[in-house]
């Protein structure tokens, strides 16, 4: 699942925002409700609006909080559920909140636990508490601060802990566009993800024990939805690729339409199983047979026999090879996703 982070003090169009969101794939929203002492914003009316829009387009709401910002909207741990009737569907609880105040939530709404701070004992008090645990998640920090956010070991070690007893785990990507202040680096749970693309992170993500991905940032690019739809919709890799003038129409429309890596997954290519037998025929000749960078697409030219017309994706940097036409490239922000396409995946190509 793919979600949204809309933020209260910063919410503009929101019934716009969202719906573009769920247009393009994305069932859930984070918010937070942490209210600073000095604000003169009504969070209650901006948090109806959030809900309303949630609710209109069928998405989830979590929503962070704290002790003290329930409060302020004349909330307590007591009658937390009341917010419920607006459309907030689960509570993200951090610091401060007690093993009988959490047990008591989880009985009448979807509660998410910081998931760095979760161990056993913490686990076995919950349900010592009688505690509703199938609506008890995991819910990985973002981390605005540069050099803050958590390493990819440790990661992986509290996914395998929290996996183990049955959590499903919530996890955060930087976005795509505007960045969140009031520092502008990014809102990633892990630090190598901070100034990278979010397409290769939420990728790598899923592969790390992680069930739910957030975009951190409030913000996505218009001209990347296509890669969101597809992953969503249609658990295809869309990517955005740059295609030389020579290259006849009917290989760029291969391109455009899809196809997918071969179950025999190669190390060092991604092979379009459905091109040798579309372009086969073609009679390829040798044109433009140089380097190879990572993100080189290719087709094999008639000097390769009977592999002539497959189409390639190369995953590293490769020499040159007078049976192969190089014909196009993967856009940079793109690359990083070649890592993560296996065996089966489908892939198809945007050209600009």
């Amino acid at each position: 699942m793919l979600g949204i982070s809309l933020y209260l003090q910063d919410l503009d169009n929101v019934a716009e925002t969202v719906q573009i969101a769920h247009q393009n794939g994305f069932s859930s929203i984070f918010s937070s409700l942490h209210i600073p002492e000095e604000s003169k914003i009504d969070y209650w009316t901006r948090l109806e609006e959030l809900g309303k829009a949630a609710q209109e387009n069928k998405m989830t709401l979590i929503l962070d909080i704290s002790e003290n910002a329930l409060a302020k909207i004349q909330l307590s741990f007591e009658n937390a559920e009341a917010i419920r009737k607006i459309g907030v569907t689960g509570l993200r609880i951090d610091y401060g909140i007690g093993i009988q105040q959490i047990a008591l939530l989880s009985q009448k709404i979807t509660v998410y636990l910081n998931a760095s701070t979760i161990d056993q004992a913490f686990l076995d008090a919950l349900k010592e508490a009688d505690a509703q645990m199938e609506n008890i998640e995991a819910f990985h920090n973002y981390y605005p601060k540069p050099e803050t956010g958590l390493s990819e070991t440790f990661f992986k070690q509290k996914n395998h802990f929290l996996r183990g007893n049955g959590l499903k785990i919530s996890a955060f990507v930087p976005g795509d566009s505007k960045k969140r202040l009031p520092l502008y680096a990014g809102l990633p749970t892990l630090e190598k993800h901070r100034f990278t693309s979010p397409y290769a992170a939420t990728l790598e993500l899923f592969t790390l024990a992680v069930d739910h991905v957030y975009i951190g940032d409030p913000a996505l690019d218009p001209l990347h939805f296509p890669f969101w739809q597809n992953l969503i919709f249609n658990q295809t890799l869309s990517l955005e690729a740059t295609l030389a003038d020579f290259v006849p129409v009917q290989i760029k429309n291969h391109l455009i339409q899809g196809d997918q890596n071969r179950m025999d997954d190669a190390r060092d290519l991604i092979r379009l199983e459905n091109s040798r037998p579309a372009f086969n025929e073609l009679a390829i000749e040798a044109k433009n047979t140089i380097l190879r960078p990572a993100g080189t697409i290719t087709i094999d030219n008639q000097k390769y026999g009977r592999y002539s017309g497959e189409i390639c994706i190369t995953k590293v940097p490769l020499e040159a090879n007078e049976k192969i036409n190089c014909i196009g490239q993967i856009s940079p922000l793109y690359l990083d996703c070649l890592s993560y396409i296996s065996a089966g995946q489908k892939i198809k190509l945007r050209f600009n």
